[in-house]
């Protein structure tokens, strides 16, 4: 079922982006921002974190909370108008006279549950990219994981969670940010027409300036590309491997032979 859980003025026309920090989901978001029905911010919101705890108390055994006294259908259709509330004001500063609202936050990877419930309408795009890049990329930022073996396990676990929970979300895609970096314009191209969204030759052009956004790079001054983990020691890409080597196999990163050798730490 796409239908909402309550009437939406959104209906049919949220976006949720996926994945996992320092995979190009802002980059992705960006390019969506290029289409004119689409409001972007330009933060992210963590709404369904918010939502997290209530979440939890509907399914709570204990007859305790706010949640005791609704039914399950009743406190998902109220957060989903909630969040309507939210995306709407959000859009009407940011995309005045869009009709399409993009929901972006990294750490959604771990609310999908909710997210599916609230939002069973919404067109769901994951964004992968190699994780000995979002490794490399995750220990160069000010902040998180500083080992690189912490980072893969990060980036393996996001990525396992949204194949987990894909079964819940009817309409998904997922691409590769190898792919979106080697033809931004035409991979979005036919990504808005699988939202059912016109594409012209304004689009492209926009989408064409878009694609040269620069976006967080942490004063970063190589040139934006993949297959940066190639200047990485073997030393450092055996961490990965330990943590995420049976992942880039199964995803076609690495083959067989890219892990460390047997009784290597």
């Amino acid at each position: 079922m796409t239908a909402p859980p309550c009437e939406s003025e959104f209906a049919d026309r949220i976006v949720i982006v996926l994945g996992t920090i320092r995979s190009g989901t802002t980059w992705l978001t960006e390019l969506l921002r290029a289409h004119p029905d689409i409001a972007v911010t330009d933060r992210e919101s963590w709404i369904f974190h918010g939502l997290w705890e209530l979440w939890e108390n509907v399914h709570s055994s204990t007859g305790d909370g706010p949640a005791s006294y609704l039914g399950q259908d009743h406190v998902v259709a109220t957060m989903r108008a909630f969040c309507d509330q939210i995306f709407a004001a959000a859009r009407d500063r940011h995309g005045p006279g869009a009709s399409w609202f993009v929901e972006k936050t990294p750490g959604h990877v771990e609310r999908l549950a909710l997210i599916a419930a609230t939002h069973p309408d919404a067109w769901y795009i994951h964004l992968v990219r190699d994780g000995r890049d979002v490794a490399r990329s995750i220990v160069r930022a000010p902040w998180g994981q500083t080992r690189l073996g912490d980072a893969a396990a990060h980036w393996a676990s996001g990525v396992r969670r949204v194949h987990e929970h894909r079964w819940q979300l009817e309409r998904f895609a997922e691409l590769r940010y190898e792919d979106l970096l080697a033809d931004p314009v035409g991979l979005m191209t036919q990504l808005y027409g699988w939202m059912g969204l016109p594409v012209d030759a304004d689009v492209e052009k926009r989408l064409a300036e878009h694609a040269t956004h620069e976006v967080v790079r942490f004063s970063a001054t190589d040139p934006v590309g993949a297959g940066k983990w190639r200047d990485m020691s073997m030393e450092d890409l055996a961490q990965i491997y330990e943590e995420a080597g049976d992942l880039l196999i199964q995803l076609g990163y690495a083959d067989s032979g890219s892990g460390p050798p047997p009784g290597a730490p």
